[in-house]
């Protein structure tokens, strides 16, 4: 997709954080952009002060996400860039984590990337001009990191998804994109305000809230430079979206070991 202007980009958790950075970014490089967001609030916000248009939708529900396409199609006629971003964050060690917050959290984040896959890529495979897909991960999608267990889990889980359709797309004119983000400057680690009222523990883990409010997520990049990188990205057709560089050290230490096991002879 070198060409993005006269596109249509559908961008889910677009009322913050990331995905109302990336659309500013599409915005200004003249695609129309659909923002999707469970918090109705935020969404009327942004979508007046981007200029964009906002679809509440709960990306956990596949029946909203449906609707969310549906909306997209009657008011457009095609969409050409999803980037299924939403997610929340989570803390804890998993010995401490009860099944609600593995419900809660693999609702948003995978589910949700799974529902925008099963929901948008028919509607970009039927492009004649082809499409890109962006799925949100997270470098904690690439090496553990201890007292997020939860959440590292559900972003493998993306990047594995990622790499499976990007080699099962080969041939085909819809392009696939993987966000692995370090720390940025969101509020995704108070997601906590979104969570449905099923699915909240009585009261809140103690450890989760050490966790989250240590977290200096005001010290983070800034959240214009990641979508400058996902702009570049569906432009190439880059996989890979990197922010933080210098974490991959992390990753190669884990792949390191991997092959040391792998180098040792079978007794």
């Amino acid at each position: 997709m070198e060409q993005l202007d006269g596109k249509v980009a559908v961008i889910t958790g677009g009322a913050s954080g990331i995905g109302r950075a990336m659309a500013r970014r599409f915005r200004s490089d003249g695609m129309t952009v659909v923002i999707a967001d469970v918090e109705q609030a935020a969404l009327d916000a942004t979508a007046s002060d981007l200029g964009v248009e906002g679809v509440r939708t709960d990306v956990s529900d596949a029946d909203s996400v449906a609707a969310l396409a549906d909306t997209v199609i009657e008011r457009h006629g095609a969409v050409h860039l999803v980037c299924n971003n939403a997610g929340v964050g989570g803390g804890g060690r998993i010995a401490n984590q009860t099944l609600k917050d593995w419900q809660w959290v693999i609702e948003v984040n995978l589910w949700g990337v799974i529902h925008g896959l099963h929901t948008f890529l028919p509607l970009l495979l039927a492009n004649e001009d082809g499409g890109h897909i962006v799925n949100t991960a997270s470098m904690a999608g690439l090496a553990p990191w201890p007292g997020i267990g939860v959440y590292n889990a559900t972003k493998y889980a993306v990047v594995g998804i990622s790499e499976t359709l990007a080699i099962e797309l080969q041939g085909t004119k819809v392009g696939v994109s993987v966000l692995c983000p370090g720390v940025v400057n969101t509020n995704i680690f108070q997601s906590q305000r979104n969570r449905p009222q099923h699915l909240r523990n009585p009261a809140r883990n103690t450890e989760a809230r050490q966790f989250n409010d240590g977290l200096a997520v005001q010290t983070g990049i800034d959240a214009g430079e990641v979508a400058d990188k996902v702009s570049a990205a569906v432009r190439s057709g880059e996989f890979w979206i990197i922010t933080h560089p210098d974490l991959l050290a992390a990753v190669q230490q884990r792949h390191e070991g991997l092959m040391r096991h792998a180098a040792v002879p079978p007794t």
